[in-house]
C-alpha cells in the first residue's frame, strides 16, 4: 500500500472519530440520563485531543519534508470548529440538566469552555510549529 493512501486513511478516521461521537453527544443530550449524558460529552472532548493528536503529528511530518503548513493551518481550523461544538455541547448540558454554574446567561458557560481547550491547543500546536521551523532550520546550529 502507497503511502499517500494511508496518510488519506488516516485523515478519514481522523475526521469521523470525532464526527461520530459529536452526533452520539447530541442524540445522548436529553434523552438519557446526567451521568450518560456527561460521559457521551466527555467521550467527544476525548475524540478530538486523540484527533489533534494525530493531525499534529501528520502536521509536523509534512512540514519537515515538504516545508509547507498546509496540515498546521488545517489543524488550526479543525480545533476551532470541534471545540466550538465542545462548547456548544457544554452549555447545552447545562442548560438542559440545569447544573449549577457562576453564569446567569445562556451561552457564557459554553463559550468559556470553548475557548480554555482552543487557546490550549493552539498555544501547544503553535510551539511545535516554532520548532519544527527552528529545526528545520541550518542557521540555529552555528
Amino acid at each position: 500500500m502507497k503511502k499517500k493512501n494511508i496518510l488519506k486513511f488516516l485523515f478519514l478516521v481522523v475526521l469521523f472519530y470525532p464526527l461520530f461521537t459529536l452526533f452520539s453527544a447530541v442524540g445522548n443530550l436529553g434523552d438519557v440520563g446526567l451521568q450518560e449524558a456527561h460521559e457521551s460529552v466527555l467521550n467527544y472532548q476525548i475524540s478530538i485531543w486523540v484527533s489533534w493528536l494525530v493531525l499534529v503529528v501528520a502536521s509536523v511530518y509534512f512540514k519537515w519534508n515538504k516545508q509547507k503548513n498546509f496540515f498546521f493551518f488545517f489543524t488550526y481550523a479543525f480545533v476551532l470548529v470541534a471545540f466550538g461544538f465542545l462548547g456548544y455541547l457544554g452549555q447545552k448540558l447545562v442548560t438542559q440538566y440545569d447544573l449549577p454554574n457562576k453564569f446567569m446567561d445562556g451561552y457564557s458557560f459554553g463559550v468559556l469552555h470553548a475557548l480554555q481547550h482552543i487557546i490550549s491547543s493552539v498555544v501547544l500546536t503553535g510551539f511545535l510549529q516554532a520548532a519544527v521551523w527552528w529545526f528545520t532550520r541550518r542557521w540555529h546550529r552555528r
